[in-house]
């Protein structure tokens, strides 16, 4: 048939040969090369009378914590004080009641706050009602 012979007169492509990265960097840099003379690091200067009451800087303190609150409209991020809740702790949000199914770290760039994802506590089967 003629798409037979059409596929054996095409032959694939020469393949790429690259050299390694290895004698790319031997052509472009050369031979490694030891320094003519050794270099000795600087001293550190040592203060003669350090401070007494010098400690080193206690890392920042985090106030408050963040919440990850799902709503109708998409997600808010709300701020929150004092300690985070531990996983499965139930709070009161804007008249709803959530869960909290994660915790982790804050979703804001460089804040240290830890966040805690809430998900919707849906009301007892008892106070349901599927009445219109």
């Amino acid at each position: 048939m003629w798409f037979r012979r059409l596929f054996r007169r095409r032959r694939p492509p020469p393949p790429v040969l690259l050299p390694s990265l290895e004698l790319l960097d031997e052509v472009a840099l050369g031979p490694p090369r030891e320094p003519a003379h050794p270099v000795k690091p600087a001293p550190v200067p040592v203060p003669d009378n350090p401070a007494p009451n010098a400690a080193p800087d206690p890392a920042p303190s985090v106030d408050g914590h963040l919440l990850l609150v799902p709503s109708p409209d998409g997600y808010r991020l709300l701020e929150w004080e004092g300690a985070p809740p531990a996983r499965g702790d139930l709070l009161d949000v804007d008249d709803d009641r959530f869960s909290v199914i994660r915790l982790g770290p804050s979703p804001l760039p460089a804040d240290r706050r830890r966040c805690a994802y809430l998900q919707r506590e849906e009301p007892p089967k008892v106070d349901r009602t599927f009445e219109r």
